[in-house]
């Protein structure tokens, strides 16, 4: 695979982004080949040599034909003259490969420089660009396996161990440089799920009949190994399991009918079992469940709940359904169960004879459900294991081969592979997939691996024995978060590298942690605590303006009940007042009547009217009177 190679699946994912179906993702290569190659007539095998030259794509027969069919002759790219096909040079002028190839070009240097300076600056690593493409490559062929052809997967054999360590050193960091671009949301993280959404797409060549991949799933059983469903219910963190997830709802859209085998689901309460027995020894599992339990804060009782719920968290959450055992009645369909057992036993590392047996189990009951059938396809296939162990996959399709039927669809399948493939089927539907794909294998290649693990614990106790250490610290080193990533980063997954000195500069940084946090943690609460102040102060100031408008509101509506009530009480007094005065017996003149009238009755009257109190006295009557109203109103309602 060049660096040409990893441009071409990312141009792929591009041009994926509108697309109506799978082939649009290969128009834009045929486009510019036309363009290039310049071609008066041409024929689909002239297109596939010339595609083959230009970008080291091996386009079938049939995907070329298909191509200029449905996609460029419609849209006047091609003509079809006698039976042949001309191209219209004026109409493919529109391509803008070169222009999207330009950039992509710059994405992928960027992405190498970036990490080179990261090798350098965070682990002290001298990288050449040639180191780093290779890395590069490396990376896209392990976590993109090609649609059931696992042979790509094989490690080189032929490296020496010194150079294979410095691989898997660079591998380590590469992994962790992805998750630096996850993180600060660097553009290289985009670019990369470009080439893992290329390869992806890539694997449909991989049909000889393209119409297949849409093929929904015919009364096929999908069962799932005990690591398949452990990673399904989040025991190892969410980011192993969201690409499980998505499977199961993808299979599920396609018609599959997803099973479990009882003797899987008492390997799964073995795993839980053991991880619970294990919770505070310092001990790694393989599927980092100890680590998820300790990261929530788990003890025996709620793991103890947790496997008493399993059964119906498989078959009310993720929708599988429980088989007990598959019947042996029909003996012609029994494999040599001794003989795949021996298979394994020479090519595989069991830790326990129970996962062989079982691995076995499982095998051999698929082949009873197909009965006999050689399926080409895995949606006709009847049965079929999925398992997140490549080896185990690779081993039974190389038990199983036949050489008449190379393309036979084997028992097992890597997970991987099934995703792709029902990813494939539409890929718009689950636009997210490769990302959270490419996330999960980052998580699962920066965690330390077992033997690491136990080398890093083993030494912990030396350094235990030889100095002065509280249980504090004890705690910290074993149990803390953080505490494996560390390792990973203090040795690269190197166990040779685990000394003293590594257990004491883990400790420091620990602490050193944990005294930012507590730090982060006295800012955050002080800021919470000021906020809170804030609050107080101004719900205060609030509470005080709204009884202050309370008040104000009081006083207004008693002071205009007052005013209306004093009023009343004035003119009629001067009303009173006027006809006393009209009827005084002893005052003979009428124009003297009139004027006192006027002065004690009517001109009192007048400016009472317009709110001028003549009298002194009335001003404080009327205020006594607002005082009482005032009272009165607070008794009744306050």
């Amino acid at each position: 695979m060049e660096n040409q190679h990893l441009i071409t699946y990312a141009m792929m994912s591009v041009n994926d982004s509108n697309n109506v179906d799978y082939f649009d993702s290969f128009v834009p290569f045929i486009k510019e080949a036309l363009l290039k190659k310049r071609r008066e007539t041409i024929s689909a095998n002239d297109i596939k040599d010339d595609i083959k030259e230009l970008f080291d794509l091996n386009l079938p027969i049939n995907v070329v034909n298909t191509i200029l069919r449905r996609k460029l002759r419609p849209r006047g790219y091609v003509k079809l003259v006698s039976k042949t096909y001309k191209p219209d040079f004026v109409k493919l002028q529109d391509s803008t490969f070169d222009e999207k190839k330009l950039k992509l070009l710059e994405q992928h240097e960027r992405l190498i420089s970036d990490f080179i300076d990261f090798a350098k600056y965070t682990y002290n690593l001298k990288i050449t660009i040639e180191q780093a493409e290779s890395v590069l490559k490396q990376f896209i062929e392990n976590h993109q396996l090609n649609l059931l052809d696992e042979s790509n997967k094989a490690h080189n054999i032929e490296l020496e161990q010194d150079e294979r360590k410095f691989e898997e050193q660079l591998e380590l960091v590469f992994s962790k440089f992805v998750q630096h671009s996850i993180e600060h949301h660097l553009v290289n993280f985009d670019y990369l799920i470009n080439i893992v959404k290329g390869t992806m797409l890539t694997n449909l060549l991989y049909y000889n009949d393209l119409s297949t991949v849409e093929m929904k799933f015919k009364g096929t059983e999908v069962f799932f190994d005990s690591s398949f469903i452990v990673y399904a219910l989040g025991l190892a963190g969410q980011a192993r399991q969201e690409p499980c997830l998505e499977l199961i709802s993808m299979l599920r859209e396609s018609s599959a009918i997803l099973r479990v085998f009882r003797h899987n689901i008492e390997e799964i309460i073995g795993i839980i079992e053991w991880c619970k027995n294990n919770l505070t020894s310092g001990a790694s599992d393989f599927h980092g469940t100890i680590a998820y339990f300790n990261s929530m804060g788990y003890g025996p009782s709620e793991v103890e709940r947790f496997i008493y719920a399993l059964e119906g968290e498989i078959e009310e959450k993720l929708k599988i359904k429980i088989v007990d055992q598959v019947d042996f009645e029909d003996h012609q369909f029994v494999i040599d169960e001794a003989g795949f057992t021996e298979q394994l036993k020479n090519n595989m590392k069991y830790t326990r004879i129970n996962a062989l047996e079982r691995d076995v189990q499982s095998v051999s009951a698929i082949m009873r459900l197909r009965k006999g059938k050689q399926p080409l396809h895995v949606e006709s296939s009847r049965a079929v294991f999925i398992t997140s162990n490549f080896t185990l996959a690779h081993q039974a399709k190389t038990f199983f081969m036949d050489e008449d039927i190379p393309r036979l669809i084997p028992p097992v399948l890597h997970d991987s592979i099934m995703t792709n493939l029902v990813w494939l089927k539409n890929p718009s539907r689950r636009p997210n997939l490769p990302e959270k794909l490419l996330i999960a294998d980052c998580y699962a290649a920066v965690a330390p691996k077992e033997h690491v693990w136990a080398r890093y614990l083993e030494t912990v106790r030396i350094y235990e024995s030889t100095n002065e250490i509280s249980k504090e610290d004890l705690v910290l080193l074993r149990y803390s978060h953080g505490v494996r990533e560390l390792l990973v980063d203090k040795t690269l997954g190197d166990e040779d590298a685990i000394t003293i000195g590594t257990v004491q500069e883990i400790l420091e940084e620990i602490k050193s942690q944990s005294d930012r946090k507590a730090e982060e943690v006295r800012i955050e609460k002080e800021l919470e605590i000021d906020k809170l102040k804030q609050e107080l102060e101004k719900g205060k100031r609030e509470a005080s303006a709204a009884k202050e408008q309370q008040e104000m509101k009081l006083k207004e509506q008693a002071s205009k009940k007052a005013k209306l009530y004093t009023k009343f009480f004035v003119l009629s007094g001067l009303v009173i007042l006027g006809t006393i005065i009209y009827f005084i017996p002893f005052i003979k003149e009428q124009w003297l009547k009139n004027i006192l009238i006027v002065v004690f009755s009517i001109i009192p009257t007048i400016l009472g009217l317009v709110n001028i109190n003549a009298i002194p006295l009335i001003d404080k009557f009327e205020l006594n009177l607002s005082r009482k109203f005032e009272r009165n109103i607070k008794r009744k309602y306050y």
